[in-house]
């Protein structure tokens, strides 16, 4: 069944991003544990411009399932040596331009790079961290951008474009919509609840069963509904007269796969 996913306006993102002067490189975010559906092609398609591309939250994701990309640099804001990794990979990238200017007599030459990415993708993290969090200087809203597109300075010769994050023109199928939503992108206030706690629980079932069993205590396999059951008895989740009160036992659920307090998961999974 396909279900209608709210997906974000993005024309309108696209037309003030293309008013982003001077631009250089984009920096595209995504999230390490579901690659293909974090991506946003067609949005860096229109913008047209050289790319890296970051996967955060490399520390929640199923390393020994997931398949390396070398196009994509794989980072977790809770190692302090990816910092020094991704200011190196964009200096690579401006070596020979860099090396082109100063022989014009441009000592200090500078670049303007965009960070894109889905709504709560990690962007603002990534930024923080990259900026080393104390360092980071709101420059300016440069003329012919929105207020939101703000400047910020990494050191004397890079600085980042701050966006909001901007959600894909189409979600291409259910399960998409399903895996975006365990990510957080999609928050849980505009999603049929109860179907995508429903493929998670499916999903972890055949990828993750032993880790699991293991978080929730359960000793004998279970369908979704007698799960659902299993979570009201364990955590007292009941309504006023008595019965199991399925909407909190979802909620629950949920909030767990959002934070990734089971186990390491990868949705692309094969």
């Amino acid at each position: 069944m396909d279900i209608n996913w709210f997906p974000g306006h993005m024309a309108s993102a696209i037309r003030k991003i293309k008013e982003i002067k001077p631009l250089d490189l984009i920096i595209e975010v995504i999230d390490a544990r579901s690659i293909k559906s974090s991506r946003n092609d067609s949005l860096i398609a229109e913008i047209n411009k050289p790319k890296i591309t970051i996967a955060v939250k490399n520390d929640l994701v199923d390393e020994k399932t997931l398949k390396k990309d070398d196009n994509i640099f794989f980072c977790s804001t809770k190692n302090k040596n990816d910092r020094k990794k991704i200011i190196n990979l964009i200096y690579k990238h401006f070596e020979q331009k860099i090396k082109t200017l100063k022989q014009k007599g441009l000592l200090i030459p500078q670049f303007y790079i965009l960070v894109v990415g889905l709504p709560n993708i990690g962007k603002s993290s990534l930024i923080n961290f990259i900026t080393d969090y104390t360092t980071k200087t709101i420059v300016q809203n440069k003329a012919g951008t929105t207020k939101k597109n703000q400047l910020i300075k990494i050191n004397e010769n890079l600085f980042l474009y701050d966006t909001p994050g901007i959600m894909v023109k189409k979600i291409e199928s259910d399960t998409q919509g399903y895996i975006l939503s365990a990510l957080n992108v999609i928050k849980k206030e505009v999603i049929p609840l109860e179907k995508v706690c429903e493929w998670i629980f499916n999903f972890y079932n055949l990828n993750y069963h032993i880790q699991f069993n293991e978080y929730f205590k359960i000793d004998k396999k279970n369908n979704f509904e007698d799960f659902i059951k299993h979570l009201c008895t364990k955590y007292n989740f009941y309504t006023n007269n008595s019965s199991y009160d399925k909407n909190r036992a979802l909620d629950f659920f949920f909030n767990l796969i959002k934070d990734n307090k089971i186990c390491k998961v990868n949705y692309d999974k094969e």
